[in-house]
């Protein structure tokens, strides 16, 4: 520096290029805004921390340019990012992403899990404005039964009828995501013992500065705290940042089953309409003055009609005279 050599210069030396200029403020920015503010980390954490932040696929423009090196719509970001992580894996994409179109207006995530069955979920991203989600399974076998249901009998989401195809971007599940599923992880949690000072509002909040993870609904139930969002990998951030506050000191958080994996409803056997109706009609349409008849003996149909005169004087005539005789 003495010798007249400027930081630039020396950079290039020591390093053979120029740093980025704002590589360093962006990243410590951006693990800023993820983190969970309240208690100190160590290196561990600050590591987990950045692991995250791979996952977090909704970011601002200028995040994106920093974190996934500029990415052109959100979803492209989610699975580009996903699919960046699939490097390692050979073998062929698995299916289990599909795309619905066509959603109602002010559909919700909660409308999605309450029609979407038939496996867990690992992702879902809502596209309200342009009326589509994409759902993405854990299993490939749920998802691929999911599209054979749809196919069959097609899928209603808030009262309305949607279209379901393939999306053309899959999900991938990492490893340890994986290993994470198959010792009881989920995309809900539940606070064991939740204290009474615990709202749904201050749970909400205390989890809001978390990208990309949305809180469903928040149920209390037999003291606990059941909380349902809309990615497993969200919701084991979202379990490392609640875990690392002093509001859930002393409280156990775990993980409670999908309800999404209950089974897709049956489809009742619509019975064929008897077709009886016509002689029942028939019948009823018969001259209700036949038994009244002198003779006893049919008629034909075409001779009913002329027939009631006759009947009428026949036998009701000689009745009303006597009415009138005894009236007298």
């Amino acid at each position: 520096m003495n010798g007249g050599l400027s930081q630039e210069t020396l950079d290039i030396l020591i390093y053979g290029s120029p740093p980025p200029p704002d590589s360093q403020n962006g990243n410590k920015a951006s693990l800023g805004n993820s983190g969970c503010n309240e208690a100190p980390r160590d290196d561990k954490a600050a590591t987990s921390t950045n692991n995250h932040k791979h996952w977090e696929s909704y970011e601002d423009d200028d995040e994106e340019d920093d974190l996934l090196a500029s990415q052109d719509s959100d979803e492209k970001d989610d699975y580009e990012n996903s699919s960046r992580s699939s490097g390692l894996s050979t073998g062929p994409t698995v299916q289990r992403t599909v795309l619905l179109r066509g959603l109602p207006d002010r559909v919700t995530h909660k409308d999605l899990v309450e029609n979407v069955k038939g496996g867990a979920l690992l992702h879902i991203y809502l596209r309200t404005r342009e009326h589509m989600a994409s759902i993405s399974f854990i299993e490939e076998k749920n998802a691929q039964e999911f599209m054979q249901y749809a196919k069959t009998y097609g899928i209603c989401i808030a009262g309305k009828r949607v279209e379901v195809s393939w999306n053309d971007r899959q999900f991938y599940l990492p490893p340890f995501v994986r290993a994470k599923i198959n010792n009881g992880a989920s995309r809900n949690l539940v606070i064991y013992k939740v204290n009474p000072h615990i709202t749904e509002w201050l749970i909400r909040k205390d989890l809001d500065h978390i990208h990309n993870l949305i809180v469903i609904t928040v149920k209390f139930k037999h003291g606990n705290a059941y909380i349902s969002t809309n990615s497993v990998h969200n919701a084991l951030f979202a379990r490392s940042c609640m875990m690392s506050r002093l509001t859930y000191k002393g409280m156990k958080i775990a993980f409670y089953p999908d309800g999404c994996t209950e089974p897709l409803a049956k489809v009742p056997i619509r019975l064929k309409k008897e077709v009886q109706v016509p002689s029942k009609k028939s019948v009823s349409a018969l001259n209700r003055f036949q038994l009244l008849s002198p003779d006893g003996v049919e008629e034909d149909a075409s001779d009913h009609e002329q027939a009631k005169p006759d009947c009428w004087t026949a036998t009701m005539q000689p009745l009303h005279r006597k009415c009138s005789s005894v009236k007298t």
